[in-house]
């Protein structure tokens, strides 16, 4: 499966998707939008394969889901997709680039894609492996709190948004949790992830690549929320806020702090999520998001087949 995400790189470089072995009939999507390989973006834009970040393959279904660090003339670009393969074949594409803090909802970290966290490159202990019902079961309730099951996450388990460690102001968490802004420690700090309760969910949420080897599941979202002004100790600009979370990030604005600046106003906009989780020894070891912005109400073309 590694050798067709591969070749889809070197299609994109060399601007020839012909290189590909696809289907007669094949299904494509570029940040959901469906069209013909040859009229997409990537093949026009891309220019290099700086890295991967991660191949996940899942042998049973066909398919790889990979991410990468992809070049733009000379510009890094954040690349994450799905391909389908059956019978030697390219049956479908599905894939995101986001080039900008802008298109991401708010962190881009391209050049942090291959620095994974211990909680995704410790060797998975011989009696702690999941099985593929229970990374199904995982990947369900990523965006589905519903169920019964609660998962706990492991203390290496740290939040890793469009490539790289989230990294917080300490003042903003402080409100969201509650507190009055005015944390002890000044300088950004890391956000334990897990499948807390409150967490956005999807009722249409799809679970894509299973990795058993690696233990490893993607499951993908559309996630309804707003882009809302985003302003600490050090920077002015946006973040891509949850419906569900966006009381919470109403009382981290301080309208004093927004005197005499250029602010964008509150707006409605829909994130294609998806969400990559490392399961075993009975805990979320790792979390990993990509994200990419659409317009509200945004759905998903894979959801009509």
């Amino acid at each position: 499966m590694k050798k067709f995400a591969d070749l889809l790189f070197k299609s994109m470089v060399e601007h020839d998707p012909s290189i590909l072995p696809l289907a007669d009939t094949y299904a494509a999507t570029e940040n959901s939008q469906p069209a013909a390989l040859s009229m997409m973006n990537c093949w026009r834009t891309v220019t290099g394969l700086n890295f991967v970040g991660q191949y996940i393959i899942d042998k049973q279904a066909g398919q790889v889901f990979v991410t990468a660090n992809v070049d733009e003339s000379g510009m890094p670009s954040v690349f994450f997709g799905r391909l389908k393969v059956d019978n030697a074949v390219i049956t479908e594409l599905e894939l995101y680039i986001d080039r900008s803090r802008g298109d991401s909802g708010f962190v881009f970290f391209p050049n942090e894609m291959n620095k994974l966290p211990k909680g995704w490159t410790s060797p998975i202990p011989k009696d702690g492996r999941a099985t593929r019902e229970e990374l199904l079961a995982v990947g369900k309730a990523i965006f589905d709190e519903s169920g019964s099951k609660q998962y706990e996450a492991s203390e290496d388990c740290i939040l890793m948004e469009v490539g790289g460690i989230v990294y917080e102001d300490p003042d903003y968490l402080e409100t969201l949790s509650g507190g009055d802004g005015k944390a002890v420690s000044k300088e950004p700090v890391t956000i334990q992830a897990g499948l807390w309760p409150g967490r956005p969910v999807d009722p249409n949420a799809r679970i894509i690549v299973v990795d058993e080897e690696q233990g490893i599941v993607v499951s993908f979202g559309n996630v309804d929320g707003y882009v809302c002004p985003y302003v600490v100790t050090n920077e002015t600009g946006t973040c891509f806020v949850p419906g569900c979370m966006i009381e919470k990030h109403r009382k981290t604005i301080n309208q004093e702090a927004l005197k005499g600046k250029q602010v964008l106003k509150e707006m409605p906009a829909t994130a294609a999520t998806v969400e990559i989780l490392r399961f075993h020894s009975g805990k979320i070891q790792g979390m990993h998001r990509y994200l990419n912005l659409q317009g509200p109400g945004a759905g998903s073309p894979w959801l009509t087949k």
